[in-house]
């Protein structure tokens, strides 16, 4: 059974402590704290001085922005891939039976 461990890390000048678990490595969650402090900084240059409060929540409605698009790609890619999947399907149905031996005649 693995043990949490405790990472500190700072998101937008604030220092957090944040337990790891299995399957989240400190790097994993290292990582995610400085795009997390990434997305703030850059909230924060577009609209000023604002209360932090502010400025995590307009950092989460860029990042949700981001997922759902990314969503939305990746659903459109599975609809492609599923499409050239039928594509092909058709194509090997068409060859085999087109490779079959006539039938008799009645």
């Amino acid at each position: 059974m693995s043990q949490e461990k405790s990472v500190a890390v700072e998101i937008f000048k604030q220092t957090y402590q944040l337990g790891t678990s299995e399957g989240r490595d400190a790097e994993y969650i290292r990582r995610a704290a400085a795009y997390l402090d990434e997305k703030m900084q850059q909230a924060a240059a577009e609209v000023g001085n604002r209360a932090p409060l502010d400025i995590a929540i307009l950092a989460a409605l860029n990042i949700a922005e981001e997922v759902l698009s990314a969503r939305q790609q990746k659903d459109s890619l599975l609809d492609q891939a599923d499409a050239h999947i039928d594509s092909f399907t058709q194509l090997l149905s068409n060859a085999e039976s087109s490779d079959d031996p006539p039938s008799p005649p009645k």
